[in-house]
């Protein structure tokens, strides 16, 4: 079984400086789990103790039921994709991926099917000849996926492997490595910043910020059911938009109240939010959940908010609106079809039963 287990796992460097807090974390076997999150958040700092390149603080890391924390990269069975290739120039593509498996004296003919058989997954069988220079980014990268597959590891660690690569390559790699991970069926933690990546591609994925994990679970629960504010924020393009207000109980119901306008809350979510009435808090509401009321039908007024068109982005099959409404700035994700003029007033409705709110102090979700 080839599953990771931190227990309580930090890293503090000298001067006291924490990379990571804390952290728990089991990779179950053959999942493929994505760490995500801003730059110096420690999520490198995480991967690269798994791999045994940075020593643990406290804590321990076990790979399947073997505490690992003393054991040397080398002989922790485990095979690290980096950002940059660390391909060897004077060497051909063949004798790059064989590399590994010469220091650990395998056979000629072993070398040969392993080698091969990993060109074959990758579709890389042409380039066993050529030198790292010949290729192209993706094709490197391809050489570097492929000179771990050929180890056969317990677990694979990738550390932002596609940051180097423009837009279209990043896609068609980020499925080439799913569609490698459902082949292998082996177990893969996989470090990035892009939230996008981390969506398409985890069966879960682990949220951090300043050093400590804020959520971890399938992308559908962290999109929906954000932990915290900060979750909420980063996942999601564009992100979500953030209100400042309080809670106010009129005619028996409780509104958001922002200052010029007010949005009335839905039952399911006013019981939770009771305890706030009269306080501060934070109401989130994601761009796809604001509409321009001229496409809805018997929008509530209680929902509807009048604002002002500054900016009109089109996406093609998408628009981008970016609006004023009282106090505060907001994109609302449209419909191509709805094409506004700036300056032009339009009134904006809030799906209500999709709205989030976040402890004014704590920014814990709420709701």
């Amino acid at each position: 079984m080839a599953q990771v287990t931190l227990r309580k796992v930090s890293k503090v460097y000298s001067g006291g400086v924490i990379a990571v807090k804390e952290a728990d974390l089991r990779v179950e076997n053959r999942e493929f789990l994505v760490v995500v999150g801003p730059s110096g958040c420690g999520k490198s700092t995480l991967l690269r103790m798994v791999a045994g390149l940075e020593e643990v603080t406290t804590g321990e890391i076990l790979i399947g039921d073997k505490v690992v924390n003393r054991v040397p990269p080398k002989d922790r069975d485990i095979a690290m994709v980096f950002q940059h290739y660390a391909l060897y120039p004077h060497m051909t593509v063949f004798d790059n991926m064989a590399f590994g498996l010469r220091l650990r004296g395998y056979s000629k003919h072993e070398i040969d099917q392993r080698v091969r058989e990993a060109a074959g997954i990758l579709g890389i069988e042409p380039l066993l000849n050529r030198r790292p220079k010949e290729l192209s980014g993706g094709e490197r990268q391809r050489v570097a996926v492929g000179r771990a597959i050929v180890r056969k590891p317990l677990v694979f660690l990738f550390d932002e492997p596609l940051s180097n690569l423009d837009a279209k390559m990043r896609v068609q790699m980020r499925t080439e490595i799913r569609r490698l991970h459902l082949r292998l069926q082996a177990t893969m933690m996989y470090v990035t910043h892009d939230q996008t990546e981390a969506m398409t591609m985890g069966d879960r994925i682990v949220v951090m910020n300043k050093a400590a994990i804020q959520q971890a679970a399938d992308p559908v629960t962290v999109y929906s059911h954000p932990a915290n504010r900060f979750v909420a924020g980063f996942i999601g393009s564009p992100p979500m938009n953030f209100l400042n207000g309080t809670i106010a109980p009129m005619n028996g119901a409780l509104y958001f109240n922002e200052g010029n306008f007010r949005l009335r809350i839905v039952n399911e979510m006013a019981e939770a939010l009771r305890p706030y009435a009269n306080k501060q808090i934070i109401f989130g509401i994601r761009p796809e959940d604001l509409h321009d009321k001229l496409f809805i039908a018997d929008a509530p007024k209680d929902s509807t908010v009048t604002s002002t068109v500054e900016v009109v982005e089109p996406m093609g099959a998408e628009v981008y609106l970016h609006l004023k409404a009282g106090q505060h700035a907001l994109v609302a994700r449209v419909g191509s079809h709805d094409r506004p003029e700036v300056n032009q007033d339009i009134d904006l409705v809030f799906d209500m039963g999709k709205a989030h709110f976040f402890d004014a102090e704590t920014e814990v979700s709420i709701v």
